[in-house]
């Protein structure tokens, strides 16, 4: 796979606590950073951070974005620890290589079948390390790793059934979200939030204060 790491601590946050030699931050493997894999990693980056990052506005960071000079100063800001992504290995309780619904839940207690179905992206019935490391996944997982339960499926949220949520349908759910927030949590402008984009830590955050 092609993965770039943050491997200069002195280089890239020299003011910062955080030790973030070694660390991927391009968990899919597709050569960039998205919002949700530096999420995984970094904590809850904010939206303008990101775009601040995001020197050419496509929505994924590069090597070359992240160790810019101005990058550096907004990383160093994030001292939260970094994420241990769990590997199938260590979930793969009977060693056949996948895991299966059951492994999964006893990794991240309160998974659900509906989590586990978008996980499965073949729908086998079992876990992939490819597909446990896709964002969507990760967005997930680390939901029960934070002890965050998204409160609100998406499928609640969604009303008119095109696998978004608008900003009406969230106001309907979460009345004391404000047009700003709502601004936050859609990382890609669309004017509406998709399931990696809900549940972040960040838009979970967001929607704990909002009310539902």
């Amino acid at each position: 796979m092609n993965r770039f790491a943050l491997a200069a601590v002195a280089a890239f946050a020299a003011t910062s606590s955080v030790a973030m030699e070694g660390i991927t931050l391009d968990i899919d493997g597709d050569g960039f950073a998205s919002r949700a894999e530096i999420t995984q990693v970094l904590g809850a980056v904010s939206a303008s951070d990101f775009n601040a990052l995001d020197g050419n506005n496509d929505n994924r960071l590069s090597s070359n974005e992240l160790f810019a000079d101005g990058a550096r100063a907004i990383v160093a800001r994030y001292e939260a620890k970094p994420s241990t992504l769990v590997g199938v290995a260590a979930i793969d309780a009977n060693a056949d290589g996948f895991a299966s619904f059951s492994e999964l839940a006893a990794e991240y207690p309160g998974l659900s079948t509906a989590d586990f179905n978008d996980i499965d992206l073949n729908n086998d019935q079992r876990v992939s390390f490819d597909e446990l490391y896709m964002p969507l996944a990760q967005s997930v997982v680390s939901r029960f790793e934070a002890g965050v339960a998204p409160t609100v499926p998406l499928a609640n949220i969604d009303t008119n059934g095109d696998e978004f949520g608008s900003f009406q349908e969230l106001t309907a759910v979460y009345p004391g979200l404000s047009t700003i927030d709502f601004r936050t949590i859609d990382a890609n402008n669309d004017q509406r939030v998709s399931f990696g984009e809900l549940y972040t830590l960040e838009t979970q955050t967001i929607l704990g204060r909002s009310g539902s």
